[in-house]
C-alpha cells in the first residue's frame, strides 16, 4: 500500500500550512511498503500530492512506495546508488534536477502514444527521458499598498535604483533561481545576464531561504519587491484573499514570464518499466492533472484548465525554459551568481 508520509509544516506564521515536507530518516517514507512495490523517489513530497498516487494504486492494483526528499537530494541519492538504486520512477521539480538526472544517465527514454497525447512537445525531452507534470512561473511580486504592479514590468525592474534596500531574493543555491539564470544566459548571453544580476545585487537585496518565507517577509512590511514561483503566492491568496502581495507579470509585451516545469522519468536501472511508464501516463492524464494543479500550478496537459485560484492568471504570456540550451549552462549560472555576490 501507499506509504504514509510523516509531515511537518514550514514555520512561516503568515502562510502556515502552505507546504508539507516528508521527513523520515533523511527523507525516506515510513514503513508500510511491500517488497514488490513500485518505488518512486518523489521530489514533490512537500506539495501534498499523495492522493494521486493512492488513486493510481486504486486504478491499477500496483502498489506504490514513496520516498521523499528535495530534488537535489534525490539526484545525489540516485547518483550514489547507481544501478543499485531501488527507485523505479523519479518525480522531481525544476529543469535543473531533470536535466542533471538525464545528463548523468539516470533516466531512460520511454515514449507512448498516451504520453505524447498528454504532454506537448515543448514539455518533454525529445527522446522521452522525462515528461513534464506541471508548469510554474518565476514571477516578480510586489507588496500591495507600497508598490504598484505597474512599477515592475520586467526582470530588469528588480535592479531599478528606486528599489534599493527594498528587494528580497531567495538564495542562489535554489534550483529555481539557477534555472532562471541559466535560461537568461541561453537567451540573452552571458554579458547581459551578468549585468542584470549585478543590478539586482546593487539594490542590496535581503536574501531569504524559501519562497514562502519571502512572501511572509513582504507581507510583514520588511520587503517591497521579490521573486517567487507563482503558486506560492496563489496558495497564500487562496488562504487569505487580502494577502498583501500581488504578481507583477514581466515582459508581457516581449518574451513573457519565465516558465519552468516539474516532471517525471523512468529510472534507467528499473526492471518495472511498464508499471513506471503507466504511472507517468496516469500523472499526465486529466484526472490526476486536475488534482496536481488544484493548489495553483499549471497543468502540463493542455486540456486541463487552471484551478480557480489562478484562473485570472491563465492568460499570462509565458516564456518556456529552453531546456536543452539552459541545462548545460547551469554550472555557469551558479558561478555567475556567486561571482556577483548573490549568496
Amino acid at each position: 500500500m501507499l506509504s504514509r508520509l510523516i509531515r511537518r509544516r514550514w514555520p512561516i506564521p503568515l502562510i502556515a500550512g502552505l507546504l508539507v515536507v516528508a521527513v523520515v530518516g533523511g527523507g525516506l517514507v515510513a514503513a508500510g511498503s511491500s517488497d514488490d512495490a513500485l518505488v518512486i523517489y518523489n521530489g514533490r513530497s512537500h506539495y501534498g500530492d499523495e492522493q494521486v498516487f493512492a488513486d493510481f494504486e486504486a486504478a491499477t492494483g500496483i502498489d506504490v512506495e514513496l520516498r521523499g526528499g528535495t530534488g537535489p537530494e534525490l539526484f545525489e541519492r540516485m547518483r550514489r546508488e547507481g544501478d543499485d538504486t531501488p527507485a523505479d520512477v523519479l518525480v522531481t521539480t525544476d529543469l535543473a534536477n531533470l536535466w542533471r538526472a538525464d545528463e548523468a544517465g539516470l533516466l531512460q527514454a520511454v515514449r507512448t502514444p498516451t504520453l505524447e497525447q498528454n504532454v506537448p512537445p515543448a514539455l518533454h525531452e525529445d527522446d522521452g527521458s522525462w515528461w513534464a507534470i506541471t508548469t510554474r512561473v518565476r514571477v516578480p511580486v510586489v507588496a500591495t499598498g507600497r508598490v504598484s504592479p505597474d512599477e515592475v514590468t520586467s526582470y530588469e525592474s528588480l535592479g531599478d535604483p528606486r528599489f534599493r534596500g527594498r528587494t528580497c531574493l531567495r538564495t542562489s543555491n535554489n534550483e529555481y533561481n539557477q534555472s532562471l539564470v541559466a535560461d537568461m544566459i541561453a537567451k540573452q548571453g552571458a554579458e547581459d545576464t551578468e549585468a542584470l544580476l549585478r543590478s539586482w545585487m546593487a539594490n542590496d537585496p535581503t536574501i531569504i531561504n524559501s519562497d514562502g518565507e519571502l512572501l511572509a517577509v513582504m507581507a510583514a512590511g520588511d520587503c517591497d519587491v521579490g521573486l517567487v514561483n507563482h503558486y506560492y503566492l496563489a496558495r497564500a491568496l487562496d488562504e487569505d484573499p487580502d494577502f498583501p502581495v500581488a504578481p507583477a507579470w514581466p515582459d508581457q509585451g516581449g518574451a513573457g514570464a519565465h516558465a519552468n516545469v516539474s516532471g517525471a522519468g523512468v529510472v534507467q536501472s528499473s526492471d518495472r518499466v511498464d508499471d513506471a511508464t503507466a504511472l507517468i501516463e496516469f500523472l499526465t492524464a486529466r484526472e490526476a492533472q486536475e488534482e496536481l494543479v488544484a493548489r495553483g500550478e499549471f497543468a502540463a496537459n493542455p486540456i486541463v484548465p487552471p484551478a480557480p485560484v489562478v484562473d485570472d492568471w491563465a492568460g499570462v504570456k509565458l516564456d518556456p525554459i529552453a531546456v536543452n540550451e539552459a541545462g548545460p549552462l547551469l554550472d555557469q549560472a551558479v558561478a555567475m551568481m556567486l561571482d556577483v555576490g548573490w549568496n
